[in-house]
């Protein structure tokens, strides 16, 4: 009894732990405020059926720009014109590129594939001319 008592004592311990290294790994980052979110999942259960209405409220919260996190991919989310418009013009190369996923990554098919080469490429501009060296 004592034993399985302490077991779980341990492991209520260690996620704890887990769960204030992951919030302040994030506090670090260079990126936008945002809301907590939950270890693994994120703040997936936070927009709920109506994500633009949660959008909303968590904009009016953390402001124009924000970011959440959806299991373990991190998000920005710009909701306002001006802020859009000024990242947009400001940021466009950095964001014009695309995630590559890690099974196009392992079969090196990101550095032979339009669809996953960034646009300011020079091997995506050979590839559009036609030109395979």
């Amino acid at each position: 009894m004592e034993a399985a008592l302490f077991l779980i004592f341990c492991f209520l311990l260690s996620f704890i732990l887990l769960a204030a290294a992951v919030r302040s790994q994030r506090r670090s980052n260079a990126l936008p405020p945002g809301p907590p979110g939950w270890p693994i999942i994120g703040n997936i259960f936070q927009i709920g059926k109506a994500p633009h209405r949660s959008l909303a409220n968590l904009s009016r919260i953390y402001g124009s720009v924000m970011s959440l996190r959806f299991g373990s991919l991190t998000t920005v989310i710009i909701s306002s014109p001006e802020a859009a418009r000024e990242v947009l013009k400001t940021h466009d190369q950095v964001l014009s590129g695309r995630i590559i996923l890690d099974p196009i990554r392992s079969i090196d098919h990101h550095d032979v594939s339009m669809a996953w080469l960034p646009s300011t490429s020079p091997r995506w501009s050979s590839l559009a001319r036609g030109n395979q060296s």
